[in-house]
């Protein structure tokens, strides 16, 4: 029979892949994967309407807002690999549409500007003013075709004081407005009160959520996919209710958790010959649930 015949779960890479060493299918799985599902797609699409947009007086902004660990950083990661510098083919220079940064860990204003510097892997001064570093910057991005700027953290702004918080969110606006490139803003849900203390900061910045993922056949889904792509040599049948249900109840709706503890399944069906994900596997795997993990002790 052919591998087709024989692996109809898989999808083709997985399928070129089943008869991989243990340790070089143990590698992929947890090298992760894309999961392109219908928020994610919509995200994507929005991201890419908004780096079309044309220069105008106010560019459009966006705040992307997740609970930790449910796929906003990834998403942002998966948009810049789609949109790498590339060299002008008019010219000798680079064009660099989407630049993308974490936010400092406090709101300081100076490191910020050092942080997009960096990103532009530009020379400068570490010790130069906040205004020189704000001057390198908007002839930089005039010169390499900046559109669009990604500030990932950005609920980190709420760890200052009220005045440097205030600081910050000028220089954003102002640096927006200035360069006319568009600001994506992401973080978790205390960026909501990061961008709402200031009036023109929630007016400027459109919010599109993250939110955690329910016990639903969109879930079920998405456990179909994982399993699509997972080099295991028989079918788990995951999107099924007990399955699907036991999953969910052990990673809370968070799709990071889900992913990795999918991954853990996943090997785990490897080492021990299972080749597929039981149930009881997911009943039993050694894993500390997210609402448990503050208070969890090893003795």
């Amino acid at each position: 029979m052919t591998t087709e015949n024989l692996y109809p779960h898989l999808n083709e890479q997985a399928k070129a892949l089943i008869n991989e060493s243990d340790e070089a299918r143990i590698a992929f799985i947890r090298g992760g994967t894309w999961l392109n599902y219908p928020r994610a797609k919509e995200a994507l699409a929005k991201l890419e309407d908004l780096l079309a947009y044309p220069k105008i007086t106010r560019m459009p902004n966006l705040l992307l807002v997740a609970p930790s660990f449910n796929g906003k950083t990834s998403i942002l990661e998966r948009f810049v690999a789609q949109h790498p510098a590339v060299v002008d083919p008019d010219g000798e220079k680079s064009i660099c549409e989407v630049v993308m940064i974490e936010s400092p860990p406090t709101p300081d204003v100076s490191a910020f500007y050092s942080r997009i510097l960096d990103a532009l892997m530009a020379m400068y001064k570490p010790t130069a003013s906040a205004q020189a570093k704000n001057s390198q910057i908007k002839i930089l991005f005039e010169q390499l075709g900046v559109k669009m700027l990604i500030i990932d953290e950005i609920h980190h702004l709420i760890a200052g004081s009220l005045n440097r918080q205030k600081d910050f969110r000028n220089a954003l606006k102002s640096l927006g407005n200035e360069t006319k490139v568009v600001i994506v803003a992401s973080g978790i849900e205390d960026a909501f009160t990061a961008f709402n203390t200031d009036p023109q900061m929630s007016s400027r910045f459109t919010p599109f959520e993250l939110p955690l993922w329910k016990a639903n056949n969109q879930f079920g889904a998405l456990l179909a996919t994982l399993e699509l792509k997972t080099p295991l040599k028989k079918s788990s049948n995951l999107k099924s209710p007990e399955k699907m249900q036991q999953i969910f109840y052990r990673t809370e709706g968070t799709l990071g958790d889900m992913h990795d503890f999918f991954k853990e399944l996943a090997v785990n069906a490897i080492r021990t010959g299972a080749e597929e994900i039981a149930l009881d596997a997911i009943n039993t795997l050694d894993w500390v649930p997210p609402s448990k993990r503050k208070q969890y002790r090893r003795f």
